[in-house]
């Protein structure tokens, strides 16, 4: 996770993040995307952010780090599978399990965004221009059918 504080600008929805790097980016011209402050305090990523920054005194460099048994936060970045080992631990302790069709993974949880903003009545373009893909088949490939709900489309027809 190579975000840096530096990456995060605050504006008035949220906040923009400057992704400088990723596998589908090998210039390394990066891209800017931007996230909304939630409308639950608790699940927010905006107020989150906010709230580990302060907490872990963090006013410059990685925004992503180690943090010890004992709770000290290091000043180096998280190692690449520590978001993958995490949400399995944070799963496991309040009982979610994955499945082999839905795992608990980064992956999976990105597979989860796409689907529930396709669900919610979000284009193709926006949930792309969000997540980076340059193809309707590659997004389409993460909507989790199963997830849309039982309606027959003939339902939507309006007759």
């Amino acid at each position: 996770m190579s975000i840096d504080v530096e990456h995060v600008r605050p504006n008035s929805t949220g906040i923009r993040l400057m992704i400088p790097r990723s596998k589908t980016d090998a210039s390394g011209a990066g891209a800017e995307i931007g996230i909304m402050s939630g409308a639950d305090e608790v699940a927010c990523p905006v107020r989150a952010r906010r709230a580990w920054l302060k907490m872990a005194e963090i006013v410059a460099g990685p925004v992503f780090r180690r943090v010890t048994h004992a709770g000290t936060v290091r000043s180096k970045r998280l190692h690449p599978d520590a978001v993958r080992q995490i949400l399995r631990r944070r799963a496991a302790a309040v009982g979610v399990k994955g499945t082999l069709m839905e795992p608990i993974t980064p992956h999976g949880k990105r597979a989860g965004f796409v689907t529930t903003a396709y669900k919610n009545g979000a284009p193709d373009e926006e949930i792309m221009g969000h997540t980076r893909h340059r193809s309707r088949t590659t997004i389409r490939g993460y909507v989790r059918r199963a997830k849309l709900g039982k309606v027959s489309p003939s339902g939507k027809l309006g007759l």
